[in-house]
């Protein structure tokens, strides 16, 4: 049986992009410019990356699996938004169905991705910018396949299982008025789907052929199209502002799943810690977080080279987005380091002639990237929801033998972040 795991690239563009994108936000007044409908339809096309994976045929004797990544597009993707303020809406959009994708991996065959979440930010005359968070599922048609004998040769996706996973994106909208129901729409996002281990294809007599770990998958997703919208139009006025203060801070509860490289299962890592906010301004925060995470809540303790034991985590960078009302909307760029308390170092012989590691922390750099949701209950008082990707870039690592020692290669893996926390404004 095959096994196989990805060492994915990060999507770096489109983070960049989105950053980039939302930074005219820092400049925005209040809004008021064209006129809002209550409701808007949008019919686009998709264009959507994805991760393929390619072995040798059956028999060839090959265990090794090369990587690729491809693109396709997608027609029609229908996007309903529910226009709450000028500021804020509530979206759902639906992809029924892309091309059929040989993807030798997850993500085989015919894609339905289904997302709701929120969009906020700046409405003009003419155009208008947003961050958008949706979270749903992505389901596909030959998630599951088997290798099937036609006489001469092995035929692979044949007896095809459906399988769905959890999704989650990040990134920015923007739409060009062309009157006061038309709009040209577009937007670009980071999309994560969250595959759990599985086998993924068998022989024709049922045994596993290919067995792929957990991973947290990373694809751009990219929209195009027009919206119409209906309702009663209403005119875009300024919205009130919550009032200003210079520090907000609280406690903060995150789920961060990870898969380490040598243990190929998924755990969701529990942290607890501390957060803070320097505000400078109405649209720009300092924002910092420390996190505590124990072992991994499994039953057996998970060491590797590179990653295990307890972990400290230390993020801090910009947080840019706009308040509305009782609420704040924004984007994350946050750099930071995380550290392991027990990884394996040196393998040696002790005194009493048995052979065992010697461990010890290890450090790493992480990013984490996504969206910031707060709501204020009251002049003082804060609740807080963030989403996201805290991508770890794993150092490589000399490990010595007795007499020997050789190097464990560098690699970076995406990471889900979804926080909850509770705090304070002064």
């Amino acid at each position: 049986m095959i096994t196989s795991n990805h060492n994915q690239k990060p999507y770096i563009f489109p983070l960049v992009l989105i950053v980039l994108l939302s930074f005219p936000l820092c400049f925005c007044p209040s809004t008021h410019g064209q006129e809002f409908a209550p409701n808007e339809v949008t019919v686009s096309g998709n264009l959507q990356g994805y991760n393929t994976q390619t072995s040798r045929q059956i028999g060839s004797g090959s265990t090794y699996i090369t990587n690729g990544r491809k693109y396709d597009f997608s027609i029609p993707t229908f996007t309903y938004t529910r226009n709450l303020s000028p500021s804020l809406g509530l979206v759902a959009t639906v992809t029924p169905s892309t091309p059929m994708r040989y993807t030798g991996t997850y993500g085989s065959g015919h894609e339905m991705l289904a997302m709701g979440g929120v969009r906020t930010g700046w409405r003009g005359r003419h155009f208008d910018l947003y961050g958008q968070t949706l979270a749903g599922a992505a389901s596909y048609s030959c998630d599951q396949w088997n290798w099937k004998s036609d006489g001469n040769s092995y035929v692979p996706y044949s007896n095809c299982k459906r399988q769905s996973h959890f999704a989650l994106e990040y990134g920015v909208v923007t739409e060009y008025h062309l009157n006061h129901r038309y709009s040209i729409h577009a937007d670009l996002g980071n999309l994560q789907i969250m595959h759990f281990d599985q086998i993924v294809s068998r022989y024709q007599n049922g045994s596993p052929f290919l067995y792929h770990s957990a991973e947290v998958s990373q694809h751009l997703d990219a929209r195009i199209g027009i919206t119409r919208s209906f309702g009663n139009l209403r005119k875009a006025d300024p919205e009130p502002v919550p009032q200003k203060k210079k520090w907000d801070a609280g406690i903060l509860f995150a789920l961060q799943p990870r898969i380490q490289k040598t243990f190929e299962y998924l755990n969701t890592y529990p942290s607890w810690g501390v957060w803070t906010s320097y505000n400078f301004g109405e649209h720009i925060s300092w924002d910092t977080a420390l996190l505590h995470s124990g072992r991994n809540p499994g039953k057996m303790e998970t060491i590797d080279y590179q990653d295990g034991g307890r972990s400290f985590e230390a993020l801090s960078g910009a947080k840019i987005g706009i308040r509305r009302d009782h609420m704040g909307y924004f984007l994350k760029v946050r750099p930071g380091i995380i550290t392991f308390g027990e990884t394996e170092r040196k393998y040696y012989q002790a005194s009493n002639g048995e052979y065992q590691f010697d461990n010890g922390m290890f450090t790493h750099f992480v990013l984490d990237t996504g969206a910031v949701y707060e709501v204020y209950p009251s002049h003082h008082s804060i609740l807080r929801f963030e989403a996201g990707d805290a991508h770890i870039f794993y150092l490589s690592k000399t490990i010595t033998y007795p007499g020997d020692k050789w190097t464990e290669a560098s690699y970076n893996t995406p990471r889900l972040f979804i926080g909850f926390g509770t705090g304070v404004r002064f």
